[in-house]
């Protein structure tokens, strides 16, 4: 549950996108804390003058920022205060689409701007476009009328006893990489492209049995959601002229992978029925999608076992072991440890991850507790370097044989409780 303190907290290092994604998740029982919803005020007024300030460089991920918000007062996520709705629509009035911003300034007919879009609305109605109403009830624009930033819908359908999703996308161009990144999930069984009456092409998914429509549409939706965030921060590999993986690198790669647990937090229903292998499956598709000199496979001999998760370069070179665990306590996190460092880390790997996926236990903060003293306290552990990212913590082990060859370890926990 977001609290006063960790409000301030993010906003003291500039982390906007952590506490607007919880704003999002959580909604607008966090007001029922006057000091939470006091601080979220603070949280906003902040942001949006840093946006008013931002230069062209940091804009763009404020810009993200700023249309999640938009997202979670349109559909009622996180229902913005009348103050912070206006100044939203006019940081984002020079480029998001007028039909969006509208729905949310018809609310608010004494605000200059405000007045503006509604009369644009008015002018639009009396000169209507060409809109052509399908059949089966849906709207076909020329241009997606989606939410800033909303790249994609998805819609279920049904006829002779089967079930099927479909999937339209604001651009044509990614119909093919989009549909084999749909074909890999565990719940689709295929995936066709298929042309409308308009013209254009969409996506039509079966599920695979025995999943239902619904889980593969929430499976889908979570991996387009993911596909889409990609930004021009996300990790980059570059061709390293000796085995490893720099240290930038290796810190872009875990926030990708955080942001990639982080998300998958929000489909709680799909998470929960997935075992350490489909977990595996999940991050393996989206780490292999990186680069094309590198690539990331699951279930990989290394060692003296197969590790879960494994990226190696051309030359297969390993630059990153990682292992996926359930959370079942302390004393099944200690072998877990034993199992990476004594079975998959060998003499030349130096970076590791260790990723918990809490399904079961109540109480998040103890399982976080207990699992950073249970690694500080392994054997192996040469130094606890702190908290990365609020359930990312960054160690140095050692290796098993080899007391002198240092090991980064990253400890990620996700929770789905």
């Amino acid at each position: 549950m977001l609290s006063q303190e960790i409000i301030y907290q993010n906003l003291s290092q500039g982390k906007f996108s952590e506490v607007i994604a919880l704003l999002y998740q959580q909604g607008n029982q966090l007001d029922e804390d006057p000091s939470v919803a006091h601080a979220i005020g603070i949280f906003i007024d902040h942001f949006f003058q840093l946006v008013t300030h931002a230069d062209h460089e940091i804009l763009g991920e404020l810009n993200h920022d700023l249309d999640i918000l938009l997202i979670s007062h349109t559909k009622g996520n996180y229902r913005l205060k009348n103050d912070h709705v206006i100044k939203l629509i006019h940081l984002l009035y020079s480029r998001a689409p007028k039909s969006v911003l509208y729905d949310v300034a018809k609310d608010h007919p004494q605000d200059v701007v405000c007045q503006e879009l509604i009369a644009w609305h008015t002018k639009q109605v009396a000169t209507p476009r060409g809109v052509s109403s399908q059949p089966n009830g849906r709207m076909d624009f020329d241009e997606p009328q989606n939410l800033p930033g909303q790249k994609f819908e998805t819609e279920i359908r049904s006829g002779d006893e089967k079930s099927w999703l479909k999937v339209f996308l604001r651009s044509g161009d990614l119909l093919d990489n989009i549909a084999k990144h749909i074909d890999k999930l565990r719940s689709v069984g295929t995936v066709n492209i298929t042309r409308a009456k308009n013209g254009k092409y969409n996506l039509t998914v079966y599920s695979q049995k025995p999943f239902v429509i619904e889980e593969t549409r929430d499976e889908v939706t979570l991996t387009l959601e993911n596909y889409f965030s990609r930004s021009p921060a996300d990790p980059i590999f570059k061709e390293e002229m000796i085995s490893g993986i720099s240290d930038l690198a290796y810190v872009q790669i875990l926030d990708y992978m955080l942001r990639l647990g982080t998300g998958l937090e929000a489909y709680r229903s799909l998470a929960i029925k997935m075992d350490e292998e489909r977990y595996r499956d999940y991050f393996v598709n989206y780490l292999d999608a990186l680069s094309n000199a590198h690539t990331a496979t699951g279930e990989t001999f290394h060692g003296s076992g197969k590790s879960d998760i494994l990226i190696r370069n051309r030359e297969k070179e390993v630059l990153l072991v990682a292992e996926c665990k359930l959370w079942n306590g302390k004393i099944h996190l200690s072998k877990a440890l034993d199992q990476l460092f004594e079975r998959y880390v060998i003499w030349r790997d130096g970076k590791a991850a260790l990723i918990i996926f809490n399904t079961k236990a109540s109480g998040f903060t103890k399982v976080i507790e207990t699992a950073l003293e249970t690694v500080k306290s392994h054997p192996l552990c040469k130094q606890y370097h702190g908290q990365r990212k609020e359930t990312s913590f960054s160690y140095t082990f050692q290796h098993f044989t080899d007391p002198e060859k240092s090991i980064k370890l990253e400890l990620m926990l996700f929770n789905f409780v």
